[in-house]
């Protein structure tokens, strides 16, 4: 696992839901900690994939706490069939959320660097509300927002592609 990666896994380990504490999907609500190791099957691990599948699903919005970190060794982000640049070296500066954002689609194994309903829902869910709903309101104005409602609305499949350097 490469040294960035490894940042990333943990740093993100312990996500929590909104509330606060782990998420757990049981009838009678989180299980004693004396009592786990009766209930293994039902609890949910604490990783971020899981919380983020989950928030994704029911497409709520992540806590600021729980966004993706920045890459540093990303100098373009884009959709070759598109013909689209998401992030570059020259806008990274407004557009921080795009970068962490489409790069932690890119590095999710279950998506395999692609645009899907699926992908697009999650990257949806990680960018701030407000700006979600201002996008909606104003189309062209996040046009980032605006390709993953084309793509979830349309059922695109477009691969996208990180071009990366080695910092020195």
């Amino acid at each position: 696992m490469s040294g960035m990666l490894q940042h990333r896994v943990l740093s993100n380990a312990n996500a929590t839901t909104s509330a606060g504490r782990p998420f757990c999907r049981t009838a009678f609500g989180c299980i004693p900690p004396a009592s786990r190791h009766r209930r293994q099957g039902c609890l949910a691990r604490h990783g971020r994939q899981i919380s983020v599948a989950v928030r994704a699903e029911k497409k709520e919005y992540y806590d600021y706490k729980d966004m993706p970190p920045l890459p540093l060794t990303v100098s373009r982000i884009y959709i070759p069939k598109l013909d689209y640049t998401v992030v570059s070296k020259q806008n990274e500066g407004m557009r921080m959320a795009s970068l962490a954002i489409f790069y932690d689609i890119y590095k999710d194994e279950q998506y395999k660097s692609r645009l899907t309903r699926k992908s697009a829902m999650t990257a949806l869910c990680m960018y701030d509300r407000d700006d979600v709903q201002e996008a909606q309101n104003t189309p062209g104005d996040y046009p980032n927002i605006d390709l993953l409602f084309r793509v979830y609305s349309q059922g695109m499949d477009l691969e996208f592609v990180v071009e990366e350097f080695m910092p020195q």
